[in-house]
């Protein structure tokens, strides 16, 4: 009943925003809307749970701790500035959203079998939402006229007219290079949020079937890369490029020989270069909107940085939902780096990047001493992902990062299970052990 469970968690977490559209139907069930803050709810109890029932490594714990008390410090700063409540308590939400499902993930995936459970139906997930992705991209009038997406994106999430496509409805980032072409969204409804969903899937398929399905395991990792590729988001683009290939480098699952490895990172470097190469020449050369924004974003980012050494300006003055709103007035967004440290503090996006590359490290390790294939592929994912902080708010975001930081906090645990008790494991899992250290 429990991997159910977690199976309903991934499925809430990954689809609710398309559901809770479709359910809502432009107004017609209201009650729908509910959907979404009981699914923020269920997860921050399970977070609530994970501190008061596991135990857990000291830096992670002071780390948390520390993020998410500074986070709650910061918020009435906010208020001081006159921003309405329900834009500094939706900004504190995204803050906090590594903290919560990291937390969610090390309480619900407390052995190693629920762990990889969790891991495969994320990677099941993935390959529908890829196959659902070649469809929808070509039937636009699915998202309109059948979910209905544009009225739940305007009356629910706020949405502003100025952001969306004025012929169908939909969000800007639905339409991309010189051209505006569609990018699927798959079952995310949301091109950004399906191409670091995807990315994290790939990576997961490689780390649990390599060993046992090694043909597989690639072949799950291409199609679900092509289904990157059709979101055409850049950052998770570069991102995969490097979790894979880091991932192909160090992983001796697939091939033995290093030179072997070294071909066939090759071969997939080949690929992708000629699958993006559009891509990096119209971005090089600032020929579309969103390269432009991005750059002028970092500029003034890093402009404005000393503003926010020591203090931050407060939650709501920064960050993707104040930016829903036209309330920001500091910095030039875009990163979710810069979204810390502009709302809370220089000092606080560092805490921040300390806690990643204590995670980091901590998988390094596992892979090291146990050879586990799984923290191999997550300490990858999270590389990638740290390639996106200053130019996109992925990381912040539910339905396309929610999915990982519930898989690292899963592996967090089971690192710190077989290192509690010395265990010694075979290749690709962190056994027995752990299953003890979690009752713990």
């Amino acid at each position: 009943m429990k991997r159910w469970g977690l199976a309903l968690l991934i499925l809430w977490v990954h689809v609710g925003d398309p559901l809770v559209a479709w359910l809502y139907g432009g107004g017609t069930w209201l009650q729908a809307t509910w959907l979404r803050p009981i699914r923020d709810l269920t997860v921050l109890a399970l977070a609530a749970l994970c501190l008061l029932t596991v135990r857990m490594p000291r830096a992670l714990l002071v780390s948390v701790l520390a993020f998410g008390g500074l986070a709650l410090a910061y918020a009435p700063v906010g208020l001081v500035h006159g921003l309405p409540a329900g834009v500094v308590l939706g900004s504190l939400g995204v803050i906090l959203v590594p903290m919560v499902f990291l937390l969610a993930g090390y309480g619900c995936f407390s052995t190693p079998r629920n762990l990889r459970f969790g891991a495969s139906a994320l990677v099941w997930l993935g390959l529908a939402s890829t196959l659902f992705g070649m469809w929808e991209i070509v039937n636009t009038q699915f998202w309109v006229d059948t979910v209905r997406l544009p009225d739940y994106l305007a009356n629910i999430k706020g949405v502003m007219p100025k952001d969306t496509d004025p012929h169908t409805g939909l969000p800007w980032n639905f339409f991309g290079g010189e051209t505006y072409a569609r990018r699927a969204g798959g079952l995310l409804a949301a091109p950004l949020a399906q191409g670091q969903f995807l990315v994290t899937a790939a990576l997961a398929a490689l780390g649990l079937w390599q060993t046992r399905w090694p043909w597989r395991a690639l072949l799950v990792c291409a199609g679900l890369f092509v289904g990157v590729w059709m979101s055409g988001t850049r950052g998770s683009m570069l991102a995969g490029i490097v979790a894979l290939l880091g991932y192909l480098l160090t992983s001796r699952g697939l091939v033995r020989s290093a030179t072997a490895r070294v071909l066939l990172v090759g071969a997939a470097l080949v690929a992708m270069v000629w699958a993006s190469y559009g891509i990096v020449v119209a971005s090089w050369n600032f020929r579309d909107g969103s390269t432009i924004g991005h750059w002028w974003a970092l500029q003034r980012n890093l402009a404005d940085l000393g503003q926010v050494a020591l203090w931050g300006g407060g939650l709501g003055r920064q960050g993707a939902f104040a930016a829903r709103q036209a309330l920001t007035d500091l910095g030039g967004g875009e990163g979710a780096l810069f979204s810390i440290a502009y709302q809370m503090g220089v000092p606080c996006a560092l805490l921040f990047l300390g806690l990643v590359f204590w995670c980091l490290r901590t998988l390094w390790q596992a892979h090291v001493r146990h050879g586990d294939r799984l923290a191999l592929a997550t300490f990858w994912l999270l590389c990638g992902m740290v390639t996106t902080f200053v130019s996109s708010e992925n990381a912040l975001t539910v339905s396309g990062a929610g999915g990982f930081w519930l898989l690292l906090g899963g592996m967090l645990r089971q690192c710190a299970a077989a290192t509690r008790f010395g265990a010694a494991v075979e290749p690709g899992t962190i056994r027995a052990p752990c299953i003890h250290a979690a009752r713990a």
